[in-house]
């Protein structure tokens, strides 16, 4: 790769990382909104899962009973995604209690591996990983349902936050590098 190709990808870096911190700066300041947003993005994406489904069902080899599954499962989505599209706050509300219970048991299992991988380099962090998660959703449970107003769009904000970061150091390195 050339000079000038990595300093493009630098610049296009540095942009996608500016973009990202902005979007994490906004969906921080305002995580209700951004979490509404991410459950209507949700129920889109769910809706664009049910017509592949329902293509890959239809078009399958598969026959009789294979191919009934794959309409209603197709169906099914539909059902879900359209209700997750003109019900984003409920969804939320839903999308809210999955995380929850998601971080608290990844924070578990990660805890165990840590107990379980003695001797093992940086099971420490993991161990420490494992609590804050665990803690993170046992604050999101004991604040439930109203965590649904700020635990989506305040945990996608800081991911975009960090990984926007990431994307400007990872530019400044690439400059360096050309």
């Amino acid at each position: 790769m050339g000079t000038d190709s990595l300093r493009e990808s630098a610049n296009s870096l540095m942009w996608a990382g500016i973009l990202a911190i902005i979007i994490g700066i906004i969906a921080i300041a305002v995580p209700a909104v951004a979490s509404v947003s991410i459950a209507i993005l949700v129920g889109i994406l769910v809706i664009i899962l049910a017509v592949a489904w329902l293509f890959a069902a239809i078009g399958s080899v598969a026959t009789g009973g294979w191919k009934v599954v794959g309409i209603i499962l197709s169906i099914l989505l539909l059902i879900g995604g359209l209700w997750i599209l003109f019900n984003p706050i409920e969804a939320t509300v839903g999308l809210t209690a999955v995380i929850a219970i998601v971080f608290i048991v990844m924070g578990i299992v990660r805890v165990v591996a840590a107990i379980g991988d003695t001797g093992g380099e940086g099971r420490g962090l993991l161990a420490f990983g494992g609590i804050l998660a665990i803690i993170l959703g046992i604050l999101i449970a004991a604040d439930f349902p109203s965590s649904a107003a700020w635990a989506i769009g305040l945990l996608v904000g800081i991911q975009f936050l960090f990984d926007g970061i990431g994307l400007v150091l990872m530019s400044s390195a690439v400059k360096r590098a050309a």
